[in-house]
């Protein structure tokens, strides 16, 4: 289960320049990037806490719900603090795959391929 509430972007030193200019498609993409490692650590976390017995803190069924928004706070925590370190190589595939992808015209701009 992942939050609803977005983390605020988080800029570090290991930001790029072009992913600090507000609106850019370069900050786009880091915060792409950080969310995807938010929803990582989420699953990663979130597997850590199945085997929990109904003896502990967090274990029963009662406390399921809480659990999974423990998890998801924690998740947040970590990717607001810098994260794993997964941001920017997922933000540099980004920005490769884009700049590999055709670009396209929208279709009043595009000429036919053939014109009788």
């Amino acid at each position: 289960m992942r939050s609803q509430t977005p983390v605020p972007l988080t800029i570090t030193n290991q930001t790029p320049a072009a992913a600090r200019v507000a609106g850019s498609r370069e900050q786009r993409a880091w915060r792409q990037a950080q969310d995807f490692e938010q929803v990582f650590l989420n699953t990663m976390l979130g597997q850590m806490f199945t085997g929990i017995g109904d003896n502990s803190p967090l274990g029963g069924k009662q406390s399921e719900a809480w659990r999974g928004m423990l998890v998801d706070e924690y998740a947040k925590s970590v990717t607001s603090q810098g994260g794993l370190g997964m941001t920017g190589h997922i933000y540099r595939e980004l920005i490769s795959a884009q700049e590999a992808a055709p670009r396209r015209l929208p279709n009043a701009l595009q000429r036919p391929a053939y014109a009788p």
